[in-house]
């Protein structure tokens, strides 16, 4: 059988005996010799915790699982592998989804037997009874907490500092925010006030959903909770939810408003709708839409209801910027789908009537893929030395051929190295997509066949993103017409 030893040292465990890397190493080529195991790699993590799976090489072990190179792992003991219950299924899981045994030397743990098999179901009630566990004594801390009026976990709201004392700047703007709202004004409305008199939220812009948030927050009423109810009071209805216990004490801190101030306001917010948005309609540039004039994405709604002389009732969608319904800081108008597909299919038309400039965009495009590719082949085959190296250090220290501290130089020498490659790899395959500049030329004429959902997707395979730009602010008299705009696209 092929299998694949994992070694595991912390910091702490490298000097005691029976835990070092040479110790381990020693005892499982032992034991695979004596079974007539073929060991084709080893994985050696080097300083890491089993506190979790966050080490490179168990990493490593898991993406070989998956391709199947070897048959099983093993291990000395299963804490070198994992000191979690839960992570320990997890992880035997993850392995027997793709027929790879599981050995610990010191357990007589074996998945390949049925024994071992019926062990995996046993340790499944463990890790749930670990999550709960966890659960259980994280709550248990925070409820300790609310006992003694101590804010539970996080940082402090807005307008406190990490030791619960106001910050006068940022009491007056949550103060001036309940005024204003107060006065009638909408959460739009509120936010748009803010940010035109320069007032922001820890160095980010007022929106309507800051506003309602910091409106609805028990902490400036001089409430403490730990848990959260839906907007009515009520608790949640799923299930899983109905376990949550919601506690409230009074806390130590200041408050910015009395009780009666806070329950006064936040019936009238539960009074007030902000809804009108239709979740059933499918719009076709949702996703890739930004503003020309902010940069801010633009997103789809309804128009209110119409009736036609028919008596027929419509409603018609069109796009506006984000920034504009959050706090009113952009002045870009509305546009109507309609609208924004003719200018699309103005600029598809316009690419078309020009050929060379057609060829030229596609020929930049197929040149800077090649390009692409040739630079991600370059780094794959350097990442391919290294991790070949890597196995050559490790047998080299399997064999007895450098010391435990060459060893560690070396691997350490090679991880950098790797991450380095990797990273460079990452940065390129984000943009190493087939160019759909072809697919942008059969577009015009596929479109009628589209319904609403292939069209949406059709434009976010091919376009990145489509800036809308125009001068106009406040368009007149363009009900049922187009006012002067145009599109600049990014490509996927």
């Amino acid at each position: 059988m092929r299998v694949a030893l994992y070694i595991r040292v912390s910091t702490e465990e490298q000097a005691q005996e029976g835990f070092s890397i040479r110790a381990q190493k020693n005892n499982l080529i032992d034991y695979c010799r004596v079974n007539d195991h073929e060991i084709v790699k080893i994985y050696i993590d080097d300083g890491y915790s089993a506190k979790d799976t966050k080490r490179p090489r168990l990493q490593e072990l898991l993406k070989s699982a998956k391709n199947k190179e070897f048959d099983a792992v093993v291990v000395y003991k299963l804490d070198r592998f994992t000191r979690s219950v839960k992570d320990l299924y997890d992880l035997l899981e993850y392995l027997q989804s793709y027929g790879i045994d599981f050995i610990s030397r010191q357990e007589k743990f074996d998945t390949s037997t049925a024994l071992g098999r019926a062990m995996i179901g046993i340790l499944g009630v463990f890790a749930q009874f670990e999550r709960e566990l966890i659960a259980e004594r994280v709550r248990f801390g925070q409820e300790q907490k609310l006992k003694e009026r101590k804010w539970p976990v996080g940082r402090k709201p807005f307008g406190y500092d990490k030791y619960g004392n106001q910050i006068p700047d940022e009491i007056e703007q949550i103060r001036m925010v309940r005024k204003l709202y107060m006065s009638g004004m909408s959460y739009q409305a509120v936010a748009s006030y803010m940010l035109r008199n320069g007032y922001y939220r820890r160095g980010y812009e007022w929106t309507a959903n800051t506003v309602a948030l910091t409106l609805e927050n028990p902490f400036y009423a001089g409430i403490i909770r730990y848990g959260s109810k839906l907007p009515n009071g009520k608790y949640p209805q799923r299930k899983r939810d109905l376990r949550v216990k919601v506690i409230e004490v009074d806390g130590t801190h200041e408050p910015v408003w009395t009780k009666d101030e806070y329950y006064e306001h936040l019936a009238r917010m539960r009074r007030r709708s902000t809804g009108g948005y239709s979740r059933n309609v499918n719009y076709w540039f949702n996703g890739v839409l930004k503003c020309g004039r902010c940069g801010a994405a633009m997103f789809g709604r309804l128009t209110t209801k119409r009736s036609l002389k028919d008596g027929t009732i419509v409603r018609y969608p069109y796009y506006w910027c984000s920034r504009r319904k959050a706090n009113k800081g952009c002045n870009m108008p509305m546009f109507r789908q309609s609208h924004v597909e003719h200018l699309i299919m103005e600029y598809i038309i316009s690419l078309r009537v020009s050929n060379e400039k057609t060829r030229q965009q596609i020929e930049k495009l197929r040149k800077h893929e090649v390009q692409l590719k040739k630079e991600q082949e370059k780094l794959r085959r350097e990442l391919d030395k290294i991790r070949s190296r890597i196995k050559k250090w490790q047998y080299a220290f399997a064999e007895d051929l450098i010391s435990e501290d060459d060893l560690r130089q070396r691997m350490n020498e090679e991880y950098a190295a790797e991450q380095d490659i990797l990273a460079k790899l990452e940065a390129t395959s984000s943009t190493d997509k087939n160019s759909p500049t072809e697919q942008l030329f059969q577009l015009a004429e596929l479109w009628p066949e589209l319904d609403d959902i292939e069209k949406n997707e059709t434009i976010c395979a091919i376009f990145e993103q489509i800036t809308l730009h125009t001068d106009e602010v406040a368009p007149k008299g363009v009900k049922n017409a187009f006012f002067p705009a145009r599109v600049e696209v990014k490509f996927n």
